[in-house]
C-alpha cells in the first residue's frame, strides 16, 4: 500500500511491530518502515512514566527502536539518531528543526533520499545519521 512509512519518536511500546502485536499491520502494509529513535529523546522517559497507570511499562520505540530487529522483516529499518537529536534543542526531541548555522536536520536529508530513490540507502538495517560539523 505504502512505499515507506517514517516513524519518527514513535511513542509506542518497542515491540509493538512484531508479529501478533498491534502495530504489526503498519510494517506489512509498507515496502520500507523507517523508525528513527535516540536514547536522549527526553520526552520518552516521560511517556515510560505515565504509561505505568495504563499498566504499561515498556521501553518507548521512540528512545530504544524496536526491541529485537531481527524479529522484523528485512523491510524494517533502524535508524539512531543520537548524534544530532540534541543539537536542535535541549530534550532531544526536535528532529526536524534547523540549528543556527541552518544546518538542515540529517533526518530531512534521510526521508528524501528515501522518497527519491524508492529504496533506503545505505542498505543496512541498522543506521546512524550524523550532522555535518558547524
Amino acid at each position: 500500500m505504502f512505499r515507506n512509512v517514517f516513524l519518527v519518536a514513535a511513542d509506542l511500546e518497542n515491540e509493538i511491530l512484531e508479529q501478533g502485536k498491534g502495530g504489526r499491520n503498519t510494517v506489512d502494509s509498507a515496502r520500507n518502515t523507517l523508525m528513527y529513535f535516540a536514547n536522549d529523546d527526553f520526552a520518552m522517559p516521560a511517556s515510560t512514566a505515565a504509561n505505568v497507570s495504563n499498566k504499561t511499562r515498556s521501553r518507548r520505540l521512540g528512545m530504544t527502536g524496536p526491541e529485537n530487529i531481527n524479529r522484523l522483516p528485512g523491510s524494517v529499518y533502524e535508524v539512531d539518531c543520537d548524534d544530532f537529536n540534541s543539537r536542535f534543542d535541549r530534550k532531544g526531541h526536535s528532529y526536524f528543526l534547523r540549528d543556527s548555522a541552518l544546518a538542515t536536520s540529517p533526518l530531512y536529508l534521510h526521508m528524501a533520499d528515501a522518497i527519491a530513490g524508492e529504496r533506503v540507502t545505505p542498505g543496512a538495517r541498522c543506521q546512524r545519521l550524523v550532522c555535518p560539523p558547524l
